[in-house]
């Protein structure tokens, strides 16, 4: 055997160890699954058995297009648009609310305490030692000021120092307390005590009166919850900056106009934390709706609306903006 024919046969098993890796890729497995599999081997009993297959590994895709076969039960159309305005109605609601409110005040942080060691140190330092017979030094005033510490002072050993107590921290706000009212057990086999039933109506003779007529309802306010006509462009809150595309709405609305007049009436916040009825905020809301409703105005202009066929409102809450059609 030659010198050449001994470096090639010492270089087979190396080659071959190396293609142990190229053989294992052919099972679609990579690094971690190879890593898992030998551990799985090594634990033995059922998680090293293999997987069955999945249910239908055999049979034909489904036409996705095609499911459901049968149309859902949906509501009418018409308790659709019941509904619709009902959650239009609360959400409108619910801004003026918001507004109502206000935003919510903060509360300041409570004032550090002063450290009681500071003041206990204080005193220390400020006592002298008197003799029996001699006179109390007198407290130091503008008029006989202290002496000089360093010349007159001795620290007393003998006599305990005096501590103060320490002073209380600022009271912090604090809610309520609440009171829990204990209710009774209810002995086994009875049944809980009702409470005394409203007094009943008064009845009229030719009128039938529910049983809640004198429960009254929840007070609300006299706002009109309507949500307004007109085609919506929406914006990013709290600036006049659009939200999408609103290239196909434009072109939606003069396509419509023909010569009538346009309205556009922007409105300010959308339910943000600090909308409030107060005059300077409203103030502040409308110039915001302004801004919205010359945005939209000038993105019509340039679409071949006059400016003289465009009038602009705006109001203190609201969403976006609303492009009306005057007949």
């Amino acid at each position: 055997m030659t010198a050449a024919t001994r470096r090639t046969a010492g270089k087979i098993p190396f080659l071959l160890l190396m293609t142990a890796p190229l053989l294992a890729a052919c099972q679609h497995q990579d690094a971690t699954d190879t890593v898992t599999g030998w551990w799985h081997n090594f634990e033995g009993g059922e998680i090293a058995k293999l997987r069955a297959p999945p249910p239908g590994e055999n049979l034909r895709y489904p036409h996705v297009g095609r499911t459901p076969t049968q149309a859902p039960d949906l509501p009418t159309p018409e308790a659709r648009l019941s509904l619709t305005t009902q959650l239009e109605a609360q959400r409108n609601l619910a801004q003026r609310e918001s507004a109502a409110q206000g935003a919510l005040p903060t509360i300041p942080p409570p004032p550090k305490p002063v450290p009681a060691a500071t003041t206990a140190n204080t005193e220390q330092s400020g006592m002298t030692m008197t003799t029996v017979g001699q006179p109390e030094p007198e407290s130091p005033s503008a008029i006989n000021p202290a002496p000089d510490l360093t010349t007159t002072s001795v620290p007393n050993t003998s006599a305990p120092a005096k501590k103060t107590a320490p002073s209380a921290p600022a009271a912090e706000a604090e809610l309520p307390a609440v009171v829990a009212k204990s209710i009774p057990p209810t002995p086994p086999g009875q049944f809980p005590k009702i409470g005394d039933l409203p007094p009943p109506p008064p009845q009229f003779p030719g009128f039938d009166l529910p049983r809640d007529a004198m429960v009254s309802d929840p007070v609300r306010p006299d706002i009109d919850t309507s949500t307004p006509e007109g085609t919506l462009i929406r914006f990013q809150p709290a600036t006049d900056h659009v939200t999408g595309d609103p290239q196909g709405d434009y072109q939606h609305i003069v396509s419509l106009r023909g010569n009538r007049r346009l309205t556009i009436l922007g409105f300010g916040a959308f339910m943000s934390a600090d909308a409030a009825l107060a005059p300077a905020d409203q103030n502040r809301e409308i110039a915001l709706g302004l801004l919205r409703a010359r945005v939209v105005a000038r993105a019509l202009i340039a679409r071949g609306v006059p400016a003289s066929a465009i009038i602009l409102r705006a109001e203190a809450i609201g969403d976006g903006v609303r492009v009306t059609i005057n007949d």
